[in-house]
């Protein structure tokens, strides 16, 4: 269960009025291993993004509240984003809100413009990434799918890549590596994953992923998977009931 308030303010762009919503906590089911945290729906990161309804900006309900921004940023917005913003809109074809995934990608494009560090702007691209997982837009076949979330696992690895000359906390470097082995880069994977060996001893669940994650990479394994599914497979395999034996093969 997710708590949240909701705060009536304007867009720091044009001016709209609109609610946003400010998260409380929420019941944690379980992690992948890309740290995507599994929760009760709604999923908290469906809660925390926002857009205008009239120009499509993006972002936190921090980003609404914190008031109008600089006349020069928003000359920029409207003269360089608004019109990328209304076309990827349009594409997807869905009715009311834009789905989540566009929100955080919007939010991600923006966030060099309003003086975000690399570090948070890879985050948005990688929930935009997490999010065609929790809620696929019907619209979309496979292969438009398989194209968003390449995109969006390129944009978030170059700039959680960059990230990594100031974060100091190593699981950046396991996230980095474990995203770079689903997007097929195996050899920019296994290297991260060694860099996170290497220089961090806890968290245990995560140098124990990042040992197995190296294997799959090794084997040019892409696979999407859960962290109790990874670190305990014959938990899993305990948990599947079998079949009666007259329907098997069926």
């Amino acid at each position: 269960m997710i708590c949240w308030s909701t705060i009536e303010t304007v867009c720091p762009m044009c001016g709209c009025q609109l609610h946003v919503r400010e998260a409380g906590g929420c019941d944690v089911l379980g992690q992948d291993t890309d740290l995507l945290i599994r929760t009760r729906a709604p999923h908290v990161i469906r809660v925390e993004i926002h857009s205008c309804p009239d120009c499509r900006f993006s972002g936190y309900s921090s980003d609404f509240l914190g008031g109008r921004v600089v006349a020069l940023t928003i000359e920029t917005y409207f003269r360089e984003y608004i019109e990328k913003l209304k076309d990827d809109c349009e594409a997807d074809c869905s009715s009311g809100d834009p789905p989540t995934h566009l929100q955080y990608y919007w939010a991600g494009l923006l966030s060099p413009l309003l003086g975000y560090e690399p570090l948070e702007t890879g985050m948005k691209m990688l929930r935009a990434y997490w999010s065609l997982r929790l809620d696929a837009p019907d619209s979309l076949d496979e292969a438009s799918l398989d194209g968003l979330r390449h995109r969006y696992l390129c944009q978030a690895i170059a700039f959680l890549r960059k990230s990594l000359r100031k974060e100091k906390n190593p699981a950046y470097l396991y996230l980095v590596g474990e995203l770079c082995r689903r997007n097929g880069n195996w050899m920019h994977s296994q290297n991260y994953f060694n860099r996170f060996l290497a220089r961090s001893s806890r968290p245990r669940h995560l140098r124990n992923a990042a040992t197995l994650l190296i294997q799959r990479a090794r084997r040019r394994d892409s696979s999407h998977l859960g962290m109790e599914e990874l670190l305990y497979p014959s938990r899993n395999q305990s948990n599947v009931i079998e079949a009666p034996e007259e329907d098997r093969g069926s």
